[in-house]
């Protein structure tokens, strides 16, 4: 059985909530199991940033890396076998 005791995580260390901290002996090392349970905010608030990189390479011209993308494709993708199916 899983013990959880509420804390929160406040630069790099563990705020123990109202219950206290568990009684762990000084020096014992306990494996631990983190939930977050508010969302933590991204560094990207939206895709904002990555419409204008797809905007500003389509302004480009777009990728240039092949000619023709369907030859491209034709020449990439490879033929397999489906699962649970013999040839």
């Amino acid at each position: 059985m899983r013990l959880t005791y509420p804390a929160t995580l406040r630069d790099g260390q563990l705020e123990w909530g109202t219950e206290g901290a568990p009684q762990i002996p000084a020096d014992a090392s306990v494996a631990v199991h983190v939930t977050l349970l508010a969302r933590v905010d991204s560094p990207v608030k939206s895709g904002a940033a990555m419409a204008q990189a797809l905007e500003a390479i389509a302004a480009a011209g777009g990728p240039s890396g092949f000619a023709d993308p369907v030859v491209w494709q034709e020449q990439t993708r490879t033929d397999r076998s489906l699962p649970g199916r013999a040839e």
